[in-house]
């Protein structure tokens, strides 16, 4: 009999627990184990000795007959629990792919007709034809000794479906005299212009349905030639500037430290990405591109496609099907893609044979998840450099301060981009709207007649607004009651069209009432406005121009997503209106302006990060205009003599860097410390304030000589039925200790190490 430490996969577990199973198995493997009455998966973290068995359970079965994950994974793992303060067993559920997928789809494969079970069968049916699982789990091992059934892996019914590389039959003198249909005249015509190709460009580009047989017939015509194999074509988009060449120079040359590519807003970084991964695919090597948002991921997907044609790309993000992400990381632990495009939780994935990871838009606060376990997707990239020797790129034209810090200190190699590869910067305009006529309480009239002179010369517009929604608020005019949230100490968003009032926080909508529930007043107004109420005022003033709302309302799953993106990037007018969305690494060719609204929403949040954040956000989008010719961008606000704007309209995010670092140096925030900010959560209000209490005192006697603030209310006190308290350490601390705090105060604690900011 051999024992083992297993983790549990998933859950707030942060020990392993001692199982014993009757042959050897490895490091790495995971196993189905009894778990407080209930099967769970578990993964051997290792071997244990000396073991007194009386009380210890078996393991169940085996899901892994070999590891699929080596040391640096390990390695990994255990290196994020102490830094993010997580339990193991929620780290290893970042590593693996979707449990319950995995669990319940297991199969019991008969081997001869002595098997009592007749056909596959999954196990959790298996399990309903006996009186109890013991039963059930004692007489399938029994079956699985003698070689009657075995239990077939998720990973063995993964097809990978070969892939065929199509071309013109070269013998074929007339191809243009045989009588065949448009479609097939379609397939034909894109053959004629592009070469050989993948099967799967075809169905990708819309050239043809996956449905259709055209394919078939033009086969038997003798017109198509499909092969198997096909010598990797790369095509290349453009000559790179004298910037961007020494920057590919670099990063390629240099590997012993990470990269910053700092360059400006359509300064073609996107290009130094692929010319640094070329040589790393040509050698058999692998490449993970990271994005922040889905959003992102088809530009990235077609823009690497036109220029690696032939080398097989996989996505990965949280908008897939569990089924497909599950055939990704498959593919992805087996060496099947060359390059993976992925969001925050592809760095976990892993890749085999991967050399590099690029992380586009660096700054971005979507790299660091705040739920569900909280960790920064731009550490684990960074710890990941240190176990498996990979060269790492982070890119932004607004980088974080933490990682331009860094550069200074020479822990980073800093390559700049100052100018634009295609055109000039765009001229940005501060509109104050103090003193600005007004066209309504929203526009001024100048940025009417912007928008109208735009769409005059057949351009496009977008219109970037912070939130969502017809309005911000909705108040009684008689009593000054809110309507707010009952889980959440938030007001509800009204959404006009749905005429319903919806909390962005909890999920939570009810319709919205005719009175007010304080005085029974019919008096109630909305206040503020968002990307819903912006629509209906620019339809008002363009009647005629095709107008796109872009956010998380109108766009519910990643077909929409895709499709709406595609209609944004067709050529003509538009205005496209929306929020954080269109931000993020947008390239729109046809886009003249850029208008944004409420723009000192962010910049003056009680946030130590208000600015950097603020800043960043404004000259990413601004960023949007011009990307071929010199574009405009209107910012209106009523703060133009802030030194934040002067910064944005010379593009000068340089002076917003210093500015910024002076501050956290002097407040001793990050860089130059170390923050923990701590969350005390409980359904009583009461028993949150006594708890919160007793662990700022555990604090202070663990950490006796270090900066402790708290507790305090957050601005938000209460979110999802629970109240709220902060607590926040301006210190470096030891982890361990720390977590210990955390361990005993389990289900009411969340540590969040260097957030993004304090308004969670």
């Amino acid at each position: 009999m051999f024992y083992y430490e297993v983790s549990p996969i998933g859950g707030k577990i942060y020990d392993t627990y001692t199982y014993k199973y009757e042959e050897k198995l490895s490091k790495g493997q995971r196993v189905i184990i009894n778990m407080r009455g209930n099967q769970s998966l578990g993964l051997i973290i290792k071997e244990s000795t000396n073991i007194d068995s009386i009380k210890i359970k078996e393991i169940d079965f085996i899901l892994d007959e070999k590891p699929l994950i080596n040391e640096n994974i390990f390695d990994l793992i255990f290196e994020s629990t102490k830094k993010f303060l997580l339990p193991l067993s929620e780290v290893i559920r970042f590593v693996f792919p979707p449990l319950s997928y995995d669990l319940f789809r297991i199969k019991i494969m008969p081997l001869n007709e002595l098997s009592p079970i007749q056909k596959p069968t999954f196990l959790n049916e298996y399990y309903k034809n006996f009186e109890n699982k013991k039963e059930a789990k004692k007489k399938l091992k029994e079956l699985i000794n003698l070689n009657i059934v075995k239990l077939e892996l998720h990973e063995k019914n993964i097809k990978n479906k070969k892939e065929w590389f199509l071309s013109l039959n070269k013998d074929l003198k007339d191809i243009m005299n045989i009588n065949i249909s448009a479609q097939a005249q379609a397939v034909v015509n894109y053959l004629m212009i592009n070469g050989e190709i993948p099967e799967k460009l075809l169905y990708e580009e819309n050239i043809i349905k996956k449905s259709s047989s055209v394919l078939k017939t033009l086969k038997k015509k003798g017109i198509l030639k499909f092969s198997e194999k096909k010598e990797i074509i790369i095509k290349k988009e453009v000559d790179l500037s004298l910037e961007q060449e020494n920057a590919v120079k670099t990063i390629f040359l240099k590997k012993d430290k990470p990269h910053l590519l700092y360059g400006v807003t359509g300064s073609g970084k996107t290009e130094v990405f692929f010319e640094v991964a070329e040589p790393y695919l040509k050698q058999n090597k692998k490449v993970l591109i990271m994005v922040p948002e889905i959003s992102l991921a088809p530009q990235m997907y077609k823009r690497l496609k036109n220029r690696f044609l032939n080398y097989k790309l996989g996505v990965y993000h949280s908008s897939m099907t569990n089924s497909e992400r599950i055939n990704v990381w498959y593919g992805a632990q087996k060496g099947d893609y060359d390059i993976i495009i992925g969001t925050r939780s592809s760095v976990w994935l892993p890749i085999k044979d991967l050399s590099m990871i690029i992380i586009d838009e660096e700054h971005d606060n979507s790299y660091y998840q705040l739920e569900q376990g909280s960790y920064d997707a731009i550490e684990v990239a960074l710890m990941r450099k240190k176990f498996e020797n990979l060269n790492i790129v982070l890119a932004s034209a607004t980088p974080r301060l933490v990682d331009y810090k860094r550069a200074l200190e020479e822990k980073y190699y800093l390559e700049t981009i100052k100018n634009r590869f295609y055109s000039q910067m765009p001229e940005i305009e501060i509109l104050d709207l103090k003193s600005e006529e007004k066209y309504n309480w929203i526009f001024s009239k100048k940025t009417i007649k912007k928008i109208y002179e735009t769409i005059k010369k057949d351009k496009k517009v977008i219109v970037f607004t912070p939130t969502r929604g017809y309005a911000n608020y909705v108040i009684c005019s008689d009593c000054g009651y809110i309507f707010k949230c009952e889980n959440c100490d938030v007001s509800y968003t009204y959404h006009k069209k749905e005429n319903k009032l919806k909390c962005h926080y909890c999920g939570e909508e009810k319709n919205t009432p005719a009175s007010c529930p304080n005085c029974k007043s019919i008096k109630l107004q909305t206040r503020g406005y968002g990307t819903e109420k912006v629509v209906n005022d620019l339809m008002k003033a363009f009647p005629s121009v095709p107008i796109v709302r872009v956010d998380r309302t109108v766009i519910n799953n990643y077909d929409e997503l895709k499709d709406t993106f595609n209609y944004m990037h067709e050529k003509g007018r538009k205005i496209i209106v929306g929020t954080k969305m269109i931000t993020k690494g947008l390239d729109i060719e046809d886009l003249d302006l850029v208008v944004i609204l409420d723009s000192d929403r962010y910049a003056f949040l009680p946030d130590y990060t208000a600015e950097e954040s603020a800043a960043s956000l404004i000259m990413q989008v601004a960023g949007r205009a011009g990307r071929k010719e010199k574009g405009n961008v209107i910012i209106q606000t009523f703060k133009n003599d802030s030194k934040m704007f002067e910064h944005i309209k010379n593009n000068d995010y340089d002076s917003i860097i210093k500015s910024e670092l002076l501050k956290r140096e002097k407040y001793n925030y990050p860089p130059y410390s170390d923050m923990y900010l701590l969350i005390i959560q409980n359904e009583s209000r009461e028993d949150n304030n006594k708890m919160s209490n007793l662990i700022y005192e555990e604090l202070k006697n663990l950490f006796p000589n270090t900066e402790i603030l708290g507790p305090v209310e957050p601005l938000i006190y209460k979110l999802r039925n629970k109240y709220r308290k902060y607590i926040m350490i301006k210190e470096k601390v030891d982890n361990i200790r720390l977590l210990k705090i955390q361990k005993k105060y389990n289900r009411n604690l969340i540590i969040h190490s260097n957030p993004p900011t304090t308004l969670l």
